[in-house]
């Protein structure tokens, strides 16, 4: 597309105001005129024919499920990225050149590149929910491309018409073949025995590709289950310990000296290994139970504060409709009624019941914050019992864990020093120069051993402050949300109610001066 006479134009606020003002429902466009509306709102955007060179400024339409961008000179696809909610994006008849910056459109459902500069289909593995997919008229020259499609399960309609690829007499039959779940071919149907005898002309190239496929999925599905493990611990504040015992025996002083009693040294460390393994096995495995039962009672707390809440709602909402309807009467009897008294009655009343709502509001208000009060006291001593446990048992399995290293230390230091006497009166010609080196000095040999040990119980103590400190600051971060979100949340609630009362009141005051 080529640029016509008119500015190229970057989305402002202003385009995208006009763009909302032009597609008002136009029942209620006198209402959005004078009230305005929030760009949150706008669930649906059409900015085509805009001349747009530049996409930008739409962060303030999170909302949007629907984008139209098409025929205008766009030449890059960006600053799209916050707009998680698109099920549909329109970037046809543009100047694109390269797909990008679509990852986090996670919910898109119809996209349409068609007539842009493309010259490969990349970078939108993201889009796992992609049913329709429109390429035609681009620059897609190597058929083999279109495999990169077989990803996307739920893809049911594909437009790659008026690209070089389309001239390739296996055109359709590759496509068919390589995509047999596609129900829409370039806006034809496609029947079953297309794809039958597309995939009897490919089938050499489908099974191996399936294959690869199938390594692939396995690989993917080891990794996303090794990333939730490794969450969990994390979660958990125990990520180090599946990896702690091999980094033992990774420190230089212990690398040095191990060669001087080899397979003695490594009987050693297997047997360490074993007994090391059970007791963190164990404590993994009490660590993530507990961390499974705090999150159940943060659930368990949330549902009741949230049922508490809505329970209040629906009574507060229950008053306030019933004042509105008594409002609604008493300032139709004060707006058209010709008697004093009726008017004067038809406003005490309004006043009464005014105040009496507001009463009532703010008393339901407090009375939530008392029954959060309690809740809040009850979920902090239980999932302070939780951590306090957790906490007990950690400290116990890392001093079983100190008493392992110390059992090991001795029989290593045994092992070593054995070996040094063993060693010294043996013929030094036939010994390594490292180990020379160390049967040199027998006391710099114990502290190498010693300075081995030494570092192995810092890394216990640090592992153990590591698990204990995480869980300490899980317990206060909990608390201190809990208490934070619930104070915005009554600041909030008593802002509505001051805020809807002298709404009310001034409604109230305005109809008695024009009486």
């Amino acid at each position: 597309m080529a640029y016509n006479s008119t500015e190229p134009s970057v989305i402002d606020e202003d385009m995208i105001n006009k763009a909302i003002a032009e597609q008002i429902n136009p029942d209620v466009a006198d209402i959005v005129r004078k009230e305005g509306i929030d760009s949150n709102e706008v669930l649906s955007l059409r900015l085509d024919f805009k001349n747009i060179l530049k996409i930008d400024n739409l962060w303030q339409c999170t909302n949007l499920t629907k984008l139209q961008l098409d025929n205008n000179i766009i030449e890059k696809i960006e600053n799209l990225s916050h707009l998680v909610n698109l099920t549909w994006l329109d970037l046809s008849f543009n100047n694109i050149t390269n797909i990008e910056g679509l990852d986090n459109l996670t919910k898109l459902s119809d996209l349409s590149l068609f007539s842009n500069r493309i010259s490969k289909i990349e970078n939108i593995d993201a889009l796992i929910n992609l049913q329709v997919f429109s390429i035609g008229n681009n620059n897609l020259s190597e058929l083999d491309n279109l495999s990169y499609l077989r990803r996307f399960e739920n893809l049911r309609v594909i437009n790659c018409s008026g690209n070089e690829i389309a001239k390739d007499p296996n055109y359709s039959l590759y496509i068919l073949a390589h995509l047999p779940k596609i129900k829409y071919l370039d806006y034809r149907l496609v029947g079953l025995e297309q794809v039958k005898n597309a995939r009897e002309k490919f089938v050499d190239n489908l099974i191996a590709m399936e294959e690869e496929e199938k390594v692939l999925i396995s690989k993917r599905e080891a990794a996303t289950r090794s990333k939730e493990e490794a969450d969990r611990y994390d979660t958990a504040h125990i990520p180090r310990l599946a990896t702690l015992f091999d980094s033992f025996f990774g420190e230089p002083e212990f690398q040095r000296y191990a060669p001087l009693a080899r397979d003695p040294v490594t009987a050693c460390v297997d047997d360490y290994r074993v007994k090391f393994a059970s007791v963190v096995g164990d404590l993994a495995t009490f660590v993530l139970k507990k961390a499974k039962e705090r999150e159940e009672e943060i659930r368990v707390f949330t549902d009741c504060l949230n049922a508490s809440k809505r329970d209040a709602d629906a009574e507060c909402l229950a008053w306030i409709e019933n004042f509105q309807h008594s409002k609604k009467t008493n300032l139709r009897v004060i707006m058209t009624s010709h008697s004093a008294m009726d008017i004067d009655n038809a406003l005490s009343h309004l006043k009464e019941e005014l105040d009496t709502l507001s009463n009532n509001l703010m008393t339901a208000e407090m009375t939530i914050v008392e029954q959060f009060e309690d809740v809040i006291r009850d979920f902090e001593k239980a999932y302070a019992e939780l951590v306090q446990s957790v906490n007990e048992t950690v400290q116990s399995s890392f001093a079983r864990l100190r008493d392992l290293e110390n059992e090991f230390h001795e029989k290593i230091n045994d092992i070593i020093l054995t070996a040094f006497d063993r060693l010294i009166k043996s013929d030094m010609e036939d010994i390594d120069d490292e180990i020379r080196e160390l049967l040199s000095d027998k006391d710099a040999l114990a502290n190498l051993v010693n300075s081995s040990h030494d570092s192995r119980i810092s890394k216990l103590d640090h592992d153990e402050d590591t698990v204990t400190s995480g869980h300490a600051r899980d317990l206060e971060a909990t608390i201190l949300g809990t208490h934070e979100r619930e104070w915005n949340r009554n600041r909030m609630r008593v802002c509505e109610i001051v805020s809807f009362i002298e709404k009310c009141r001034s409604e109230i005051e305005a109809a008695e001066e024009g009486a």
